[in-house]
C-alpha cells in the first residue's frame, strides 16, 4: 500500500471515531432528559397522592368540563372499592355524603305561643301646654293666669316633664292626650308640646292625640310680655297633623278622611277608636260634634271590630252624656244620641272624653220602661291635667276580663327633688297647686260680691273655693255639713238669688259620689 493510501485509510478511520462520540454524547442527554422527565412525573404523582389522601375538604369547581375530568382521574385513581375489597376515601363531596350514616330527622318543637299581656293605657286630658317662649310671665301673664280656671300656666312645662318621667317608668301601652293640648291653639306651644312627646316616644312610650276645641283656628291665641297681649301665629288642620302625625296618625288601621279621627290597633284584641269632636272649620267652637261622614266611617270601623271580636274603646274631646248640672251647654256632642246608639248597636263599653275639667264618670240612662240592668254604654270624664291635683287616668285590661278605671296624681315634687330643682312652689306642688286654685276661685268670687264687710266677702268665697275643688276632682261631699256651716249660712243670708249661691246649689247635688274608680265586666252578655 503506497503512503498517500495509508493517509487516506487513517482520515477515514478518525473521522469514524468523531461520529460514534457524537452519538455517544446524544444517547446521553437523551437518557438524562429522560431521567429528568421521570423523576419529575414522580414528584407530581406523590405530591397527588399524598393530597388526595390528606382528608382536606374538596373545593366544588363551577366549570363543568374540569368537574368532569377530575372525575375520571379520581375513579381511576381510587376504583370502586366493592370491586377490589379495598377501602379507599371517597373523592367527592357526593360520595362523602353517599357514604356518611343518615342522620335522624330533626323534629322542630313548636314554639309556645308568647302569654297574653292585658294592655294598660294613661288619659290626659286638657294638657293645655303654653310655651315658655311666648311670654316673659311678667304682668300681662299674670292677668291671664288670674283670670283663668285655675290652671297651672306658669308651671306646666315643668308638670309635663314630670309627667313624662312617670310614663318612661310606668310604660303603658299607650299615653293618650284627649285634646285641648295647647291653651288656646298657639303653633309656639303645639311644637313645644310635640318635641317634649316626642322625646317620650324615643323612649319607648306611645303617644296618641286628638285636637280639642282650643287647639286649631284659634284666634284666642296670644303671648304676653310686659303689660302687653298680642295676637301669636295658630295651626290649621293640616298644621295640626303635620305637628303631631307621629303621634298616632302615620301609625294608624284606618284615617277618617273627613275629620283628624283614626283607629289605633292597641293590641291583637283592642282597639281604640280616637274621635276628632271638635269643630274649628272656618274657626274654633267651644262645642263639639261628630261629623255625619264620619259617623259613617265609624260604622265601617266598628262593623269590621265586630267581625273580628276585637273591643273597641272611643276617645273624643267632648262628653257623649250629659254630665255637669253646672255646665249644661257647649260640653255634651250636639249630637250625643246618634253617637250613643251608634256605639250601643256595637256594644261598645266604654266612651273617653275630657273638655269639663272635672272627673265624672256616668252610665247611659235607661229609657222609661227598659229594665234596669239592661246594657248601655258609660262614659269617663278625664279632668284637666292642668289644673290641681294634675291627674292623669289609668284604664287596665285585667287577667280576668275586666276593665279597671282609676286616676293618679303626678308627682311633681318627686320629679322636682330628683332634678335638683329649687324652686319651692315644684318641691312643695300638692301644696302649692291646691292653694293656687282655691286662691283664683275665691279672688274672682270676691270681685263679685259687693257691699259686704270684708271678712264675711273672705268666708264666702273660700266655701266656693273649697267645694269648687272638690267639683273637679270628681270626689263626694258631705252637702249636710257643707249646708251647717257659717259660710254658706252668709251666702243664704246675704245673696240668696245669686248666681253664685245658685253654682254651689249645683255643685253640692252633683258632688254625691266618687267619680275616680270605674270597672265593667267585659265578659258580661247583658
Amino acid at each position: 500500500m503506497t503512503g498517500s493510501g495509508k493517509g487516506s485509510l487513517c482520515n477515514r478511520m478518525n473521522k469514524r471515531k468523531k461520529n460514534w462520540l457524537l452519538v455517544l454524547i446524544y444517547s446521553i442527554m437523551i437518557l438524562l432528559c429522560f431521567g429528568i422527565v421521570m423523576v419529575v412525573d414522580h414528584l407530581d404523582t406523590s405530591h397527588r397522592d399524598r393530597r388526595e389522601t390528606s382528608g382536606s375538604p374538596y373545593e366544588e369547581s363551577t366549570d363543568k368540563s374540569g368537574q368532569e375530568e377530575s372525575t375520571e382521574i379520581n375513579n381511576h385513581i381510587n376504583p370502586d372499592p366493592e370491586a377490589n375489597g379495598d377501602i379507599t376515601i371517597p373523592e367527592t363531596r357526593k360520595e362523602i355524603r353517599k357514604k356518611q350514616p343518615a342522620k335522624p330527622p330533626v323534629i322542630e318543637e313548636e314554639e309556645e305561643p308568647e302569654e297574653y299581656k292585658p294592655p294598660v293605657i294613661v288619659v290626659a286630658s286638657d294638657v293645655h301646654y303654653y310655651s315658655p317662649e311666648l311670654t316673659d310671665y311678667g304682668e300681662a301673664f299674670e292677668k291671664m293666669e288670674k283670670g283663668d280656671d285655675g290652671k297651672l300656666v306658669h308651671y306646666i312645662p315643668q308638670l309635663m316633664d314630670a309627667f313624662t318621667a312617670e310614663m318612661e317608668e310606668l310604660k303603658p301601652s299607650a299615653v293618650i292626650l284627649s285634646g285641648d293640648l295647647t291653651l288656646n291653639g298657639e303653633k309656639a306651644g303645639h311644637e313645644a308640646l310635640a318635641q317634649k312627646l316626642g322625646i317620650l316616644e324615643e323612649k319607648g312610650v306611645k303617644v296618641l292625640v286628638i285636637p280639642g276645641n282650643h287647639d286649631i283656628n284659634n284666634y284666642f291665641s296670644a303671648s304676653y310680655f310686659g303689660k302687653e297681649k298680642e295676637v301669636a301665629d295658630i295651626v290649621d288642620p293640616e298644621g295640626f297633623y303635620n305637628i303631631y302625625r307621629r303621634f298616632g296618625y302615620d301609625q294608624a288601621r284606618s284615617r277618617d278622611e273627613d275629620s283628624l279621627s283614626y283607629v289605633y290597633e292597641l293590641d291583637e284584641k283592642n282597639w281604640l277608636l280616637m274621635l276628632d269632636s271638635a269643630q274649628y272649620e272656618p274657626l274654633n267652637k267651644v262645642g263639639g260634634r261628630i261629623k255625619e261622614e264620619t259617623l259613617k266611617w265609624m260604622n265601617e270601623q266598628l262593623e269590621e271590630a265586630k267581625d273580628l271580636g276585637i273591643t273597641v274603646i272611643p276617645v273624643a274631646h267632648h262628653n257623649l252624656l250629659k254630665e255637669s248640672i253646672l255646665y249644661p251647654t257647649d260640653c255634651t256632642l250636639e249630637n250625643s244620641q246618634n253617637v250613643v246608639k251608634l256605639l250601643e248597636s256595637y256594644r261598645v263599653p266604654l266612651y273617653i272624653s275630657g273638655h269639663l275639667h272635672l272627673q265624672r264618670t256616668k252610665k247611659y240612662k235607661p229609657e222609661p220602661g227598659e229594665r234596669e240592668d239592661a246594657y248601655h254604654i258609660s262614659e269617663v270624664v278625664a279632668d284637666s291635667f292642668a289644673i290641681s291635683p294634675c291627674r292623669y287616668g289609668i284604664l287596665k285590661w285585667t287577667e280576668d276580663g275586666r276593665l279597671v278605671y282609676t286616676t293618679r296624681e303626678t308627682d311633681v315634687e318627686r320629679w322636682a327633688k330628683g332634678a335638683g330643682i329649687s324652686d319651692e312652689n315644684l318641691l312643695k306642688f300638692k301644696e302649692y297647686g291646691t292653694k293656687f286654685l282655691v286662691d283664683v276661685i275665691s279672688s274672682q268670687v270676691s270681685d263679685k260680691i259687693k257691699n259686704l264687710p270684708k271678712e264675711q266677702v273672705e268666708k264666702m268665697a273660700g266655701l266656693y273655693g273649697d267645694i269648687n275643688k272638690a267639683y273637679c276632682e270628681g270626689i263626694p261631699v258631705n252637702a249636710k255639713e257643707i249646708r251647717s256651716e257659717e259660710a254658706f249660712r252668709l251666702w243664704q243670708r246675704n245673696l240668696p238669688d245669686s248666681r253664685m249661691f245658685s253654682e254651689i246649689g249645683m255643685i253640692l247635688k252633683d258632688t254625691g259620689n266618687d267619680h275616680n274608680t270605674w270597672e265593667y265586666d267585659l265578659q258580661k252578655k247583658e
